[in-house]
C-alpha cells in the first residue's frame, strides 16, 4: 500500500500556474460528492464559474472520458476514465486487503463498518461493509465526513498531531447537530479521553439518530491515517454497547494496521 499522507501544500494543494488543471479537478471533485449527474448551470453557481468556462471544462472532460453526457444536453455524469482512475487508486492503496477483516467486524457487530483515510481537514470513506439489517444509514464510498464531529475523525485527530493541531487552531467548528461539540476546548477534552481508551463516539453529533464508534488505525511512527469505524441507528446502540464494541473495534484496528502498511 502506498503511503497515505493528510499533507497538502498551503491553498489547498494549488500550485501556481495549474489554475485551469485546478478547476478541473474541482468539477471532478464536485461530481464525486454530488453522486448524480450535474448540468452547467449548477457547475458555474457552486464553484463561482462563468458558464463558458463550465462549458469548456466539461467539455474537456467528456473528451478524455472522465464525465460523460447525461439524459440531457446540458447534464453531465462521471464517466469510464473516472471510474478506471478510482479502481486504479484502490488497487495502488492496496486497500483490498482489508475487506475480509472489515466485514468480519459487520459480521460480529451487525453493522455497517466503514474504514476512513484522513484527507487534510476531512477523512475519506474508502471502503464501506453494508449491515444486513433493514434500518441502515446509506453512506458512499468515496464521501468525505467531518472531523471533529464523527467518530471516524477524531479517532484520527487524537493519534495524528498534525490533524489535530489544524483542527484545534483552526476556524470555529460549525455544528452539525445539536450534540455536536462546537468548541476546541470541548474537542480537546474529547480527544484526551479518546487517547486514553484507544476508541472514539459519535453521539449523534454528525446526524441525529445515528451513532458511531471508531478506532484509528496506527502506522509504526505512532500516526493514524486511517480508522475503522462501526455506524448504527441510536435505537440500536445503547451508552452499554459502546463498551461491548470498543474492545472490538480496537483489535479489527490492530489487524489491520498488520496488513495495511500505512
Amino acid at each position: 500500500m502506498s503511503e497515505v499522507s493528510s499533507d497538502r501544500p498551503p491553498g489547498g494543494g494549488r500550485i501556481a500556474g495549474t489554475q485551469a488543471i485546478g478547476r478541473a479537478f474541482a468539477v471532478l471533485d464536485m461530481f464525486r460528492s454530488a453522486g448524480t449527474d450535474l448540468g452547467v448551470v449548477q457547475i458555474s453557481e457552486q464553484l463561482g464559474f462563468t458558464l463558458s468556462t463550465s462549458h469548456r471544462i466539461a467539455r474537456a472532460l467528456v473528451a478524455e472520458g472522465y464525465l460523460a453526457q447525461g439524459e440531457g444536453r446540458e447534464r453531465y455524469r462521471l464517466g469510464v476514465q473516472a471510474l478506471l482512475l478510482g479502481q486504479a487508486a484502490q488497487r495502488s492503496l492496496g486497500l483490498q486487503v482489508a475487506r475480509p477483516v472489515l466485514q468480519g467486524l459487520a459480521e460480529q457487530t451487525g453493522e455497517s463498518i466503514n474504514l476512513g483515510l484522513a484527507d487534510f481537514d476531512r477523512a475519506v470513506v474508502a471502503q464501506r461493509i453494508e449491515s444486513r439489517q433493514a434500518l441502515r444509514l446509506s453512506v458512499e464510498v468515496g464521501s468525505s465526513v467531518e472531523l471533529h464531529a464523527t467518530s471516524m475523525g477524531k479517532a484520527l485527530m487524537a493519534f495524528n498531531d498534525d490533524l489535530r493541531r489544524r483542527v484545534l487552531e483552526g476556524p470555529e467548528l460549525p455544528a452539525l447537530t445539536s450534540r455536536t461539540l462546537t468548541t476546541q476546548a470541548q474537542l480537546a477534552a474529547d480527544l484526551e479521553q479518546i487517547k486514553q481508551r484507544g476508541w472514539s463516539i459519535d453521539d449523534e453529533e454528525s446526524m441525529l439518530g445515528v451513532r458511531c464508534l471508531a478506532a484509528p488505525i496506527i502506522a509504526p511512527d505512532g500516526v493514524a491515517r486511517a480508522a475503522v469505524a462501526v455506524q448504527a441507528p441510536a435505537v440500536r446502540m445503547p451508552d452499554g454497547r459502546f463498551a461491548e464494541l470498543g474492545p472490538e473495534v480496537r483489535r479489527a484496528a490492530d489487524e489491520l494496521a498488520r496488513i495495511l502498511p500505512l
